[in-house]
């Protein structure tokens, strides 16, 4: 009986951490959700208001550290704040390595069906050594609220992929200062999200585009070279029937 008290209590415990991280931002008519079910290998993302259905079926973040064997998908935060438009989320020891992680994500709209979720994550490297952090996205963009119908092609290497659907529709995936991308069809044991959640190092080998028409599934890969101390920031735009963010305002930095 204890040992059945002991899993319930570890069960509910668990269940209450990931429902406090999930929330949802607005911008005019859009909104943007992380669910309770975000904080895993197939991260849950809800995208509306910004054209025909939900245009986002998964979007999250991995990271290696070189000389790791795998990478390592963002888990459940340390705290959360979802405030009108912001989000703002952090984790104190990231997986337990040492890295300091402040996440914002603001939502953008400017006008009814439009609409830009902008994220910038920074990373601190707590630890005494200096480290290589490879950081990783991945997205399932499903433009019109439909999977099977969507072309993409590459605007600008490594970092700037259009997706339109074969009906009407279009969303920008951009990630300035990635090195390198990767676009793959969805499937559960084969797609990007797979790629990064698999037992063997993954580095993006910038293929898959043009793409479609299907179900795609896209990522980018950014690389980091921290100090002890030293804090890089990477940026990142998913922009439905509009532009995303031009490049003159985005960043790429380390401190």
């Amino acid at each position: 009986m204890r040992c059945f008290k002991s899993a319930l209590t570890l069960a509910l415990l668990a269940s209450a951490s990931t429902a406090f991280a999930q929330g949802t931002i607005t911008s005019g008519t859009a909104n943007y959700v992380q669910t309770a079910s975000h904080w895993d290998v197939s991260p849950e993302v809800n995208f509306t208001g910004v054209g025909t259905g939900d245009q986002l079926f998964e979007s999250g973040w991995w990271f290696r550290v070189q000389g790791d064997t795998q990478e390592t998908v963002f888990p459940t935060p340390t705290t959360t704040n979802y405030t009108g438009a912001v989000a703002t989320i952090a984790w104190t020891d990231l997986a337990g390595r040492g890295l300091g992680v402040a996440k914002t994500i603001t939502l953008t709209s400017a006008g009814a069906g439009l609409g830009e979720a902008g994220t910038t994550i920074a990373v601190t490297n707590n630890g005494a050594a200096a480290i290589t952090l490879h950081l990783f996205n991945m997205i399932d963009l499903d433009v019109n609220g439909s999977a099977a119908g969507d072309n993409a092609v590459l605007v600008q290497p490594n970092n700037y992929i259009r997706v339109n659907d074969a009906t009407a529709g279009q969303c920008e995936y951009r990630g300035p200062g990635a090195v390198a991308y990767q676009v793959l069809p969805f499937a559960a044991t084969t797609d990007v999200a797979a790629q990064l959640s698999n037992t063997t190092v993954t580095d993006f080998p910038n293929t898959g585009l043009p793409f479609g028409p299907g179900d795609l599934t896209a990522g980018f890969q950014w690389t980091l070279q921290l100090a002890p101390g030293a804090t890089g920031t990477v940026q990142l735009f998913v922009a439905c029937n509009t532009t995303a963010t031009p490049v003159s305002l985005q960043r790429f930095q380390v401190d």
